[in-house]
């Protein structure tokens, strides 16, 4: 009976999920699902509308109500723009913009590499230099309402880590080479509810991810490579469970992400994944975390892993999609996807899509036993952000464009 009920709560979790707006990285606490019937081309014929940004980045959309909000920076001198548009019609509902500086950054990063978070009052939009980690809020006309900094950020990378909110808190990373915290913020006026200091390692560009807890219990849950995958009450701002440094030895790119009653974390570097990691949380304060399986080939890096039944599909940054059993562990098959990849997999109703590098989108349907390519679409431009999805259809951010398709009727 009790395991009924486990599986009962996850089931309705996912549930609940389809029916949240797309307020942050990969929607509704980074799963990525959404019953929105795509078609299964995207290429221009099907274009609703198409904006050229004034700048340029990787920050997925995110959506409430009506309105879509991005971010982008101009490439000469890193400026900051936050940016709202009608989500049915495309139209321009205004733009702001902040004065920030350039900073070392990857060769595959840009200077605005955050997604934003979103809720039914603000924004949450966060950038970094070399001497601040800054996270703004807006409200949805634009008007600013605070600001923090969060001091130096050292890094030769650049920043990819999104801030989140929940309730009345925003939780945001400050994870960097030198000392570093997780930290939780009233959402109305920035200021600090609690934070737990981190080691400094490696930088994760991973996105928290909320857990609510069977046992009632809520937990916001990170990487980093000094701490493995850890949890933290939200309550008391106290640490819950963490896997360890070995766990997560080298920097943490992807998301954790919470599915078919598992965490989900990899690391890696150089364009690798090293490891892949699906973990088993405490199910009451007297057990310990278990790492149930490290799968080491063909981990994902960037790319954020998708549960799908009772498997999981996951995308390495070089096109080898796998599935791999939730219970067993057992790889059930590998296929390679033309290209390399930094976007996450969303799933829509059946369909997985996940755009390439070089801006095409794969159409997929997968099951335990195949993947079958159903369609690949070309966009034209870069893309190494995660699309959005509503009920009026998808939105694709490519390095300079933002786009919408609607759903199909």
């Amino acid at each position: 009976m009790r395991l009924f009920l486990f599986f009962l709560f996850l089931v309705c979790s996912i549930i609940v999920s389809f029916a949240d707006e797309w307020n942050r990285f990969r929607g509704h606490n980074g799963n990525g699902y959404s019953e929105t019937s795509l078609p299964l081309s995207l290429n221009s014929e099907n274009f609703a509308w198409q904006v050229k940004l004034p700048g340029v980045g990787h920050a997925s959309p995110v959506l409430w109500k009506n309105k879509v909000f991005t971010t982008c920076a101009a490439s000469n001198d890193a400026t900051q723009f936050v940016l709202a548009y009608e989500a049915r019609s495309g139209k321009k509902l205004w733009q702001k913009k902040f004065p920030s500086s350039l900073s070392p950054i990857h060769k595959f990063n840009s200077y605005a590499s955050a997604t934003p978070a979103v809720d039914q009052d603000f924004i949450y939009v966060s950038w970094t230099t070399k001497k601040s980690n800054d996270l703004l809020c807006l409200d949805h006309k634009g008007n600013l309402v605070w600001r923090r900094n969060f001091g130096n950020y050292l890094t030769q990378h650049g920043n990819g880590f999104s801030p989140i909110a929940h309730q009345q808190l925003v939780f945001v990373t400050h994870d960097h080479e030198g000392a570093s915290a997780l930290y939780a913020l009233n959402r109305e006026n920035g200021k600090t509810v609690w934070q737990v200091n981190r080691n400094g390692a490696k930088p994760s560009a991973s996105t928290p991810v909320i857990y609510n807890a069977p046992s009632g219990k809520s937990y916001v849950v990170s990487t980093s490579q000094s701490h493995g995958c850890y949890a933290v009450e939200i309550t008391s701002g106290k640490i819950a469970w963490e896997t360890g440094p070995d766990t997560l030895d080298k920097r943490s790119v992807s998301s954790p992400y919470w599915g078919g009653g598992f965490f989900f974390a990899s690391c890696g570097s150089g364009g690798r994944g090293s490891r892949f990691l699906i973990i088993q949380p405490p199910r009451n304060d007297n057990e310990k975390v278990h790492i149930k399986h490290s799968i080491t080939r063909n981990a994902p890096y960037v790319p954020t892993s998708l549960v799908v039944d009772d498997f999981v599909f996951a995308l390495s940054d070089s096109g080898i999609a796998s599935a791999i059993d939730l219970m067993s562990g057992e790889v059930l098959w590998k296929e390679r996807l033309a290209g390399n990849f930094f976007a996450s997999p969303i799933l829509s109703r059946k369909t997985i899509f996940v755009p390439s590098r070089d801006g095409k989108i794969f159409a997929l349907e997968v099951n335990r036993k195949k993947l079958k390519v159903l369609e690949v679409s070309t966009i034209g431009d870069i893309i190494h952000n995660t699309p959005a999805l509503s009920e009026a259809g998808i939105f694709l951010r490519t390095f300079s464009q933002l786009i919408h398709i609607q759903a199909k009727t």
